[in-house]
């Protein structure tokens, strides 16, 4: 016998396997056995302990399931795990001597990823970023820098646990001499 839902649909086999099985320990451990757990004789296709489909005194039904089991986004502590997506466009150019203006486009929006709380601007062969910058700046001024030398950077979208997303596209400047 096949569960049916309130509504008269099927209920999938796998919440089947699981109503029969809890029904069966529940019946068990109660030491009353399945018959004074309401349940019928096992027929054919039948698991011992389920629960007999038949209507009750009022005419609801007796012993089918309604058990649908909504799909629930993850906890905000797993989703504040997840890093943003990576920042697009990442543009530098060379505004005075030994001074680079890097500007960038947030990153395109993405369900389920985690807001922006800020940047980080990297150098590369550096670990360390060399400018942080909050959620709402899309550029910065990399100053110090020497003439004649070729400087490459990323920029990293930064959430509020501090998980970063991966390096943008890379950008080379090279400052005059």
């Amino acid at each position: 016998m096949a569960f049916r839902c309130a509504i008269g649909r099927a209920v999938p086999a796998a919440v089947t396997a699981v109503l029969v099985m809890t029904l069966t320990t529940a019946a068990g451990a109660s030491g009353t056995g399945a018959a004074a757990a309401g349940a019928s004789p096992a027929g054919p296709g039948e698991a011992a302990g389920a629960p007999a489909g038949r209507t009750g005194a009022s005419g609801e039904s007796v012993g089918s399931w309604a058990a649908p089991v909504p799909r629930r986004p993850p906890p905000a502590s797993q989703t504040a795990q997840a890093p943003p997506p990576v920042p697009r466009g990442l543009d530098a150019r060379v505004v005075g001597p030994g001074t680079v203006l890097l500007s960038w486009l947030p990153p395109a929006p993405a369900e389920g990823a985690t807001p922006v709380a800020g940047y980080r601007i990297h150098q590369q062969g550096t670990a360390t970023p060399v400018a942080e910058v909050g959620a709402r700046t899309l550029r910065t001024e990399i100053t110090g820098l020497e003439p004649g030398i070729g400087y490459t950077f990323t920029v990293r979208a930064v959430n509020a646990a501090g998980h970063a997303s991966p390096d943008s596209r890379p950008v080379d400047v090279t400052l005059p001499e």
